[in-house]
C-alpha cells in the first residue's frame, strides 16, 4: 500500500498495524491484501487497534478517530482530517519489482575487516581559511601515523570519474552547486565506502588520537548527539522524521568504517536514488531539503533498517575526543549558507 509520496505500509491479518522505517523514494515493505507481508525491512514498528477502511479507489487508516497521514520525507503522522495525504492505494507486486529493477545502484565492493589508517576531509571553495588550516594541523599532529587527504572540487570528480564511473558522476554534478553540504555528503559516502578510514568535516579536529578509541577489530563505528537536556547538542538530530528512532539521528559528520562496509552500500544506494527521483514539492530545498536528500535522514533510515545484519559498534563521540565544530564564528565564514537556499537541491 503506498501513499502519493512513496510511504508503504501494511496492515497484517491480525490487525496490528505496521510501517517501515521512512522511505521516500521506493517501497521497503510490501503486502498483499489479506496483510500477508511479502517484504519487509528489519525492525519496523508495530501499532494496535488500526481500523482500514475503503475511500473511494483508495484506502485509509484510521485509530482513535484519527487518519494517518504521509508526511512528505515518509514519516509517519495522524490527523484529524482525510485529504491526499491520508489516502493509500494498493501496489501490485508487479510495479513493487519494477520500481526496485530500475533503480541506479553502484558495483559491490568487496569488504575488508578493519579501518584503515587514513583520514579525509573536503574544502570545495577554493583556498583554505586560516581557521580551518588550524583544525587540520591539529587533526595531523593528533595522529602522525595516519594518512591525510584533503579533496578539492576537481580532486572529487576524478575521484568519483575514476571509481564509480559517468552515471554517479552525473548524478553527483545534478546536485546544485549552490548546495556544497550535499555534494559534500554524497561524496563523503563514495569515498569511504571506496577507501575505508575516517572521514571528518573540515571544521572538525580530535583532542585525542583516533587510535585510543578505533580498536583494530573495528568495522563501522556510529554515534548519536549527545541532544539530551543540559547536553551539549541539546534538541539536536531530533526532527520530526526522526521520532522513531531512540536518541534521533546518527552522526555523519564524522564517517568511520571499513572499506566496502555494507551500511555504507545500502546509503549510497538510497541517496542517489533519491537524487534521481528528486521533487521539489515532496523533499523540499534548503536545509531540510539536504538533510532529507543527501544528510543524516536518508544516512540514519538505510543505515538502521540494516543494523541488526552488519557489523558494527555504537561509540561516545564526546568522550572519545571527536570535535564537531573547532572553528568560531564558522557561519560567518561564507557570504551564503545552504540552510539559506530557496532553490531545489537538484537542478
Amino acid at each position: 500500500m503506498s501513499s502519493h509520496f512513496g510511504t508503504v505500509v501494511s496492515v497484517s491479518g491480525d490487525n496490528n498495524f505496521y510501517h517501515a522505517y521512512p522511505e521516500e523514494v521506493y517501497p521497503d515493505l510490501c503486502f498483499d491484501i489479506d496483510g500477508h507481508i511479502i517484504r519487509a525491512p528489519e525492525g519496523f514498528s508495530k501499532l494496535h487497534d488500526i481500523e482500514t477502511r475503503r475511500e473511494g479507489d483508495s484506502w485509509v487508516i484510521v485509530s482513535n478517530g484519527q487518519f494517518m497521514c504521509a508526511d512528505i520525507g515518509g514519516a509517519i503522522s495522524w490527523r484529524t482530517d482525510c485529504l491526499a495525504m491520508e489516502k493509500f492505494t494498493l501496489m501490485p507486486i508487479e510495479n513493487y519489482v519494477s520500481i526496485q529493477e530500475g533503480r541506479i545502484r553502484i558495483p559491490r565492493k568487496r569488504q575488508t575487516n578493519h579501518i584503515s589508517r587514513t583520514v579525509h576531509q573536503i574544502f570545495l571553495n577554493g583556498q583554505l581559511p586560516s581557521a580551518f588550516e588550524t583544525a587540520s594541523e591539529q587533526l595531523r599532529k593528533m595522529n602522525p601515523d595516519w594518512e591525510y587527504v584533503r579533496y578539492d572540487a576537481k580532486d572529487i570528480l576524478d575521484f568519483i570519474y575514476d571509481f564509480y564511473g559517468w552515471e554517479i558522476l552525473k548524478l553527483y554534478l545534478q546536485i546544485n552547486p549552490r548546495y556544497g553540504a550535499a555534494r559534500a555528503d554524497l561524496f563523503r559516502y563514495l569515498c569511504i565506502y571506496q577507501k575505508g578510514g575516517v572521514y571528518l568535516d573540515i571544521k572538525a579536529t580530535t583532542r585525542n588520537p583516533l587510535d585510543s578509541f578505533i580498536r583494530p577489530d573495528d568495522q563501522y563505528l556510529l554515534s548519536r548527539w549527545k541532544n539530551g537536556h543540559g547536553e551539549p547538542h541539546e534538541g539536536c538530530g531530533l526532527g520530526p522524521e526522526m521520532k522513531s528512532f531512540d536518541g534521533g539521528e546518527y552522526q555523519q559528520w564524522h564517517i568511520i568504517a571499513a572499506k566496502g562496509h555494507p551500511f555504507l552500500e545500502s546509503v549510497i544506494n538510497d541517496t542517489i536514488t533519491r537524487i534521481h527521483k528528486y521533487r521539489e514539492d515532496y523533499v523540499g530545498c534548503g536545509k531540510l531539503g539536504v538533510l532529507r536528500l543527501t544528510g543524516p535522514y536518508v544516512y540514519t533510515t538505510s543505515i538502521n533498517k540494516n543494523i541488526t545484519k552488519y557489523r558494527h559498534r555504537f561509540f561516545d563521540y564526546h568522550e572519545s575526543g571527536l570535535i564537531y565544530n573547532f572553528i568560531n564564528g564558522y557561519d560567518k565564514l561564507f557570504k551564503t549558507h545552504y540552510s539559506k537556499e530557496n532553490t531545489p537541491v537538484i537542478l
